[in-house]
C-alpha cells in the first residue's frame, strides 16, 4: 500500500502516536480505522456532500467552474462569454 504524509496538528498527532502504541498497531492503521468509523457514523453528512456534488456537476460547465473557483456563476459566464449549458452538451 502506497503511504503519504497527512497535515495534522501536533496534538492530533501525538494522539495518534500514543493510541497506536497503546493498541499496537501503526499509526496509519489508526487513521484509516479513525476514517472507516467516521464514515459510517456520519453517513448523513457524506450522502449529503454527493448530493451536493451532483447537483453541481449536473449544472453545467460555468457552474462547475464557478464552484472550483468560489464565484458566482455568472461572474463565470461573464468572462467565458456563454450561458451556461450542462456538462454532458459539452462532450457531444
Amino acid at each position: 500500500m502506497s503511504q503519504a504524509p497527512i497535515k495534522v496538528d501536533e496534538g492530533t498527532k501525538e494522539r495518534i502516536r500514543y493510541l497506536a502504541a497503546l493498541i499496537d498497531t501503526t499509526q496509519a492503521d489508526v487513521v484509516d480505522r479513525a476514517v472507516r468509523e467516521y464514515v459510517v457514523r456520519h453517513a448523513d453528512l457524506v450522502e449529503k456532500g454527493i448530493d451536493h456534488a451532483r447537483s453541481v456537476l449536473g449544472a453545467g460547465n460555468a457552474a462547475i467552474a464557478a464552484h472550483l473557483l468560489d464565484v458566482p456563476v455568472a461572474a463565470v459566464e461573464r468572462v467565458a462569454g456563454t450561458r451556461s449549458r450542462p456538462a454532458s452538451a459539452s462532450r457531444a
